[in-house]
């Protein structure tokens, strides 16, 4: 048992690392590495937060309502809607799995919340993306979810005295 323990402990990580790599590469890296070589080499000496913070959607709900209109394709909508809430799931399932202080609802969503908050900075002041609150809502929700699968499944694949004990 304890053998089997520690397979899920070093899986669990595991998977935890590359759901990070693949939100980084999503969000930060979405072009090519030519783009970025170019851009650093060359454009980013030019950039400015304060450019970026022109760009920036500061407003609740903007880019949702964006989205949700007629004016951006569905298909479009659906990837960018659908994208920061699947691609924040991982992280409200692994994060508890990884580090039990995250096992507190309040915690993860908080956890969740200041990666995603991270990202959007990083965005914000280098100029690889545009800053959006929005997404801050999106991808947090997204951990949100993640944490009521984890919560669920922890439930489920409890052993029955392991419930008993929780219940008190």
């Amino acid at each position: 048992m304890q053998e089997y323990r520690k397979l899920v402990k070093i899986a669990s990580w595991t998977a935890l690392l590359f759901c990070m790599l693949i939100i980084s590469k999503y969000i930060l890296f979405k072009k090519s590495p030519p783009y970025y070589r170019h851009y650093f080499a060359h454009e980013y000496k030019h950039y400015t937060v304060n450019q970026g913070l022109r760009q920036a959607n500061l407003r609740p709900f903007h880019t949702i309502t964006l989205f949700s209109s007629d004016r951006v394709s569905s298909e479009y909508s659906y990837m960018n809607i659908g994208g920061n809430i699947i691609g924040f799931i991982p992280l409200g399932v692994l994060l508890p799995i990884v580090l039990p202080f995250f096992r507190r609802w309040w915690r993860l969503i908080l956890a969740v919340f200041i990666i995603s908050l991270s990202y959007e900075t990083v965005q914000l002041l280098t100029g690889v993306g545009i800053f959006d609150v929005d997404d801050l809502l999106l991808n947090t929700t997204g951990g949100i979810i993640g944490f009521i699968l984890f919560a669920i499944a922890r439930r489920l694949l409890a052993e029955p005295n392991e419930t008993a004990i929780q219940a008190h």
